[in-house]
């Protein structure tokens, strides 16, 4: 071999403009296609977490009732977290032996989760999103001994029965095995007690009021998450939340700054999710047990023979 030959040295040729562009292109598809997996994976964490604390919240309101046998208040939705007077954040306001008042305004107006109350935190009582959750209550059930059905016996005679029977009554004390006439039925102890609760076509899915004789299914409370859009849910700072898209109108009357006009008036929409934007918008989570319910898993349902 030749020591003096030369050596050939690879010619060192860099990337053309077009193949920088391709190369940009697909990086680009690919994290835009990886932003949007990260955003619903995401979304899908916090409507899980929503879900969780919206069950937890729902216990502590059962242990409540076990026992305080009432629902509390509402807590007011505007007080920001810093607050130092009183009502304190999360503190349940406008209660009287009679259940929820109106004093100093309308107690279902900006009504959330009253956390003191109930032992939680003030991220307990928020969504996944950091959003206060939204209560609704039937104000007489927040009255001394509302949900307590344990003097009431399942097979009571007291007249008017239940099947004619149109207005609620207490359990009657002097109700014994041996008097069932003068034991109140269940069904009577409960009629009227609750919220109305709709579907987005206005169908009634839940009734405090079916009539004389048929069973109340009315909702004891609503726990009401604004879901991933925001609108009508407070946060921390005490600031209505407002929404990344177009509400629908249903949905917009979940907002926990609309007014509380009176028990035939409430409106609440079902768990239905439509996730257009625009009239029939709706992505709000919710949890509505019965009256009947929360009675029986607090322990406080009618007694038997």
């Amino acid at each position: 071999m030749n020591p003096f030959a030369r050596r050939r040295i690879p010619s060192l040729e860099g990337f053309t403009l077009i193949e920088i562009v391709v190369v940009l292109f697909i990086l680009g598809v690919v994290i835009s296609m990886a932003a949007v997996l990260t955003r619903g994976v995401s979304a899908a964490q916090k409507r899980s977490i929503t879900a969780t604390r919206l069950a937890a919240i729902d216990a502590a309101l059962v242990q409540f009732v076990q026992q305080q046998r009432r629902l509390p208040c509402p807590a007011d939705g505007t007080r920001p977290s810093t607050a130092t007077t009183n009502p304190l954040p999360g503190e349940e306001v406008n209660r009287t032996s009679a259940g929820c008042t109106s004093a100093g305004g309308n107690y279902e107006t900006n009504g959330v989760v009253p956390f003191r109350a109930l032992g939680l935190s003030e991220t307990d009582a928020s969504d996944g999103w950091d959003r206060r959750i939204t209560y609704r209550i039937d104000p007489t059930l927040a009255a001394d001994n509302a949900l307590d059905m344990s003097g009431c016996d399942a097979a009571g005679q007291e007249t008017p029965r239940f099947s004619t029977a149109t207005v609620a009554r207490p359990c009657n004390a002097a109700c014994n095995s041996t008097t069932l006439t003068s034991c109140t039925e269940p069904g009577v102890f409960i009629i009227g007690k609750g919220l109305t609760v709709r579907n987005l076509s206005g169908v009634t899915v839940m009734n405090p009021n079916p009539g004389a004789g048929l069973p109340n299914t009315g909702a004891a409370y609503v726990l009401i998450s604004a879901g991933e859009t925001g609108g009508g849910g407070y946060i921390n700072t005490g600031t209505l939340g407002s929404s990344t898209v177009t509400d629908g109108t249903e949905e917009s009357k979940n907002y926990a700054s609309a007014s509380y006009v009176s028990l035939a008036a409430t409106y609440y929409v079902d768990d239905t999710i439509n996730d257009a934007s625009g009239a029939t918008h709706f992505d709000d989570i919710i949890l509505r047990p019965s009256v009947m319910n929360v009675i029986s898993r607090a322990g406080l349902g009618p007694r038997t023979h």
